[in-house]
C-alpha cells in the first residue's frame, strides 16, 4: 500500500470556513508522531457538542480526515442514542490545526516554528451527509472516512512513509499508544497528549465479528478518534530484534525499536470508566475498507 504525507486539495467554495488563531509558537518535536492527530470540536451551527481527535490517512492517491461515527453523527453505534443531552445532532466539525512556518516541506527536526488556525467543514452538502462508513457493518464499525486535504498545513498523514514505520507483528501485551486529546486537554500548543497501554486480545480476531481488538488503558472522553501505534521495543525478545510480517528469520530482523500503525481508538468496553478499563481499537483494514468501498453515510437528522 503506497502512503505518504498529506497531500492538499483546495476546498470547494462554502466546504470550510478558515479561522485564523494568531501567533507563531517556537518549539522543540521530539517525537514526529505528535504531528498526526489533530484535534476536533463537534458543533451544531457555532454550538460546542463536544470534544474529539481526528487525523489523516492516505490512500489511493488521496487524502482522508479520519474519526469515529459517533463523533460525525452523535450518536451510539451500538443504539442509535442521541450522545449529547439535549438532543443536539453535530452539523460542522471545527479543526485545529498546525501551519507550516519554517518555509520547508520537510518533517521538521528539532526547532519548529508552528502557527495555528482552524477550519469549519459542513458534515452535509444539500441535506446528505459527506462522509463514508464501512460498506458492509455501517455504523457498527465506528469509522468514517471524509476526503479532504488542507493546503498549507504541517499534518502528516497516520500512514505516512516519513514517520518509518515496520510493519511487525501484533500479538498481545505489546505498548500501544494513543494519540489524542482527553476531555480536551493538550499536551502543549495543540500538540496531542500520549496515553500508554497494551495489546489485550488476539489482534488477529475479530472480536464480535467486527474488525476491532481491545486494548488495556485507562482513556477519556476526548480521545475518540485517536491515531493508535504499537511499539516493539527490542528487550522483548531475548535476541535483541524482531522478525517484520513476512520475514523469514534474522536476515529479515529489525534491530532497534519499530513502531506500526495499528489503528482507530473510538471509546471504552460499556460505560464503566474503571472496572474493565479496556478500550477498543478499529483495525487499519477498517480504514481501508471504508475509503475503498466509497459508501456514503446515512444522515442522522434521519435515523
Amino acid at each position: 500500500m503506497k502512503s505518504t504525507a498529506l497531500r492538499c486539495y483546495a476546498f470547494a467554495a462554502g466546504d470550510a470556513k478558515r479561522l485564523d488563531l494568531g501567533g507563531i509558537v517556537p518549539v522543540t518535536i521530539q517525537e514526529k508522531l505528535s504531528w498526526v492527530p489533530i484535534q476536533i470540536e463537534i458543533l451544531y451551527n457555532q454550538e460546542i457538542l463536544g470534544v474529539g481527535t481526528a487525523f489523516f490517512y492516505f490512500l489511493e492517491d488521496s487524502s482522508f480526515l479520519v474519526t469515529n461515527w459517533h463523533n460525525v453523527s452523535g450518536r451510539r453505534p451500538d443504539s442509535l442514542t442521541i450522545i449529547h443531552k439535549e438532543a443536539a445532532i453535530p452539523n460542522k466539525l471545527r479543526l485545529f490545526y498546525p501551519q507550516n512556518k519554517n518555509g520547508s516541506d520537510e518533517l521538521p527536526e528539532g526547532d519548529s516554528f508552528v502557527g495555528w488556525n482552524a477550519v469549519e467543514l459542513d458534515l452535509y452538502e444539500n441535506d446528505e451527509p459527506i462522509w463514508y462508513e464501512h460498506p458492509k457493518h455501517k455504523q457498527k464499525v465506528d469509522v468514517v472516512a471524509i476526503k479532504l486535504g488542507i493546503d498549507g498545513t504541517r499534518i502528516y498523514s497516520a500512514n505516512a512513509e516519513e514517520l518509518d514505520f515496520t510493519k511487525i507483528t501484533l500479538r498481545p501485551s505489546l505498548d500501544v499508544f494513543v494519540l489524542g486529546y482527553p476531555r480536551g486537554l493538550t499536551g502543549g500548543a495543540r500538540f496531542p497528549v500520549w496515553k500508554r497501554g497494551s495489546i489485550a486480545s488476539e489482534p488477529a480476531i475479530d472480536l464480535d465479528g467486527l474488525p476491532k481488538f481491545y486494548i488495556d488503558t485507562a482513556t477519556r472522553e476526548g480521545m475518540s478518534g485517536s491515531p493508535v501505534y504499537v511499539q516493539h521495543p527490542v528487550y522483548v525478545q531475548h535476541n535483541g530484534y524482531c522478525v517484520p510480517e513476512g520475514g523469514s528469520g534474522t536476515k529479515d530482523a529489525i534491530i532497534g525499536e519499530a513502531r506500526r500503525f495499528a489503528g482507530i481508538y473510538s471509546g471504552r468496553v460499556g460505560d464503566d470508566t474503571f472496572k474493565a478499563q479496556l478500550g477498543i481499537v478499529w483495525k487499519e483494514s477498517a480504514i481501508t475498507e471504508i475509503i475503498s468501498g466509497r459508501i456514503k453515510g446515512k444522515s442522522s437528522f434521519e435515523i
